[in-house]
């Protein structure tokens, strides 16, 4: 990671000062949240007097701990995050400081190994589970899910002793625009070719999303934006393309596979991804009643989970366009179906469209790197 732009060198400081302030604050009475994915809105939970972090897993050490209650052939984000959560009581591996905070895990009714594995969870922690439909491109879809957020605002409210209002609510909504915004702000630099920003430095900070606090995080992309707009343009290096990477999360702790592209001779320009522009590609209508604009908003996320999931298809060719892509890498993790399942429509499309890709299943450890950096080298060699 480079340490040219402040926005970056400063991620773990700024980590380790929102742990302090998160366990004084708890000590105080303010109650902490954990979720796991982009369909909970934090504008709820914000809006509560509560604060959020997030509890995907990313590492490989948390894992063994969650294999007493789960199967091994689980995807390993899943296991990952269970590990860390229930490792905790267990005299398992430390986890990241920030999972010992946690007062409620705000779940939600994604993928078929994450609701059974909540069903467990809830055992070890309180858990609620955000229900989803999974037919989202309805108005019967939008009533439903905009009823299922009242009932998390109720939860949130028992949780906190605080009143949900309107108002708080859109103040929410529009700090979490003004966040959407920058992050779009910061990837349109990486349209320039060559980019001055690289894959893994704007990784490196996207995965500290929803750990920091809105608005430290919000510094930090300014930072790296100023920075990055004020590096010299770069001459422009043959043979390095420009790669789309594409597929399931990227949690902290899960470099592997763009560190590989990056070092083989790749640059990476967009992640369509959760960790990527799924996390800030729609802002929430700030005109309209809230808890509507929130349900609508949240709605439009394409997740594999999803059925069916046109919007996500057309979307890697709108990025792909949009950006001036090579080629894509399409990364899922073992076990991963809904993803694994949907890369034979994306790259049906892609094909059609003249635009090549590599598919990678992988997990966290490394004994398959070496063979995914020759995979991935020969593919940057085809398109260079």
């Amino acid at each position: 990671m480079s340490r040219g732009l402040k926005g970056f060198g400063r991620l773990d400081e700024a980590y380790q000062r929102r742990i302090s302030r998160l366990a004084r604050d708890k000590k105080r009475g303010k109650k902490v949240v954990g979720t796991f994915c982009l369909y909970v809105p934090d504008e709820i939970i914000f809006a509560a007097g509560a604060d959020r972090v997030i509890l995907c897993g990313g590492s490989g050490e948390t894992i063994p701990a969650a294999e007493e209650f789960l199967p091994r052939n689980v995807c390993p984000l899943v296991r990952s995050s269970f590990g860390a959560l229930a490792g905790r009581n267990r005299g398992g591996p430390p986890a990241c400081p920030h999972f010992s905070l946690i007062d409620l895990v705000v779940a939600e009714a994604t993928c078929d190994a994450k609701k059974k594995m909540y069903e467990l969870l809830g055992e070890q922690i309180p858990t609620y589970v955000l229900d989803l439909p999974q037919k989202p491109d309805s108005p019967e879809a939008i009533r439903y899910f905009r009823e299922e957020l009242g009932k998390f605002r109720d939860v949130m409210e028992g949780l906190t002793g605080e009143k949900v209002t309107d108002a708080g609510l859109r103040r929410e909504i529009r700090r979490a625009n003004r966040t959407r915004r920058l992050l779009q702000g910061l990837f349109e630099l990486r349209r320039e070719d060559p980019p001055r920003i690289g894959g893994t430095e704007v990784l490196s900070l996207l995965q500290k999303q929803f750990l920091l606090s809105p608005d430290v995080f919000q510094d930090l992309v300014r930072e790296a934006c100023e920075g990055a707009a004020g590096r010299p343009v770069p001459r422009r290096r043959g043979g390095r393309p420009r790669i789309m990477l594409s597929g399931s999360p990227l949690p902290g702790g899960t470099t592997k596979v763009p560190g590989i592209i990056e070092a083989r001779g790749g640059t990476i320009v967009v992640e369509e991804s959760c960790t990527g522009t799924r996390s800030f590609e729609n802002l929430v209508d700030e005109e309209k009643e809230p808890m509507t604009a929130l349900a609508e908003r949240y709605l439009k996320i394409p997740c594999a989970c999803m059925t069916p999931n046109a919007g996500r298809v057309e979307k890697i060719l709108e990025l792909a366009r949009r950006f001036g892509i090579d080629g894509v890498v399409y990364y899922t993790l073992q076990s991963c179906h809904g993803y694994n399942t949907e890369r034979y429509r994306v790259q049906r499309a892609l094909r059609a469209a003249g635009i090549p890709m590599l598919a990678i299943e992988t997990d966290y450890g490394d004994s398959d790197a070496e063979q995914i950096g020759i995979r991935v080298e020969a593919f940057l060699e085809m398109l260079a």
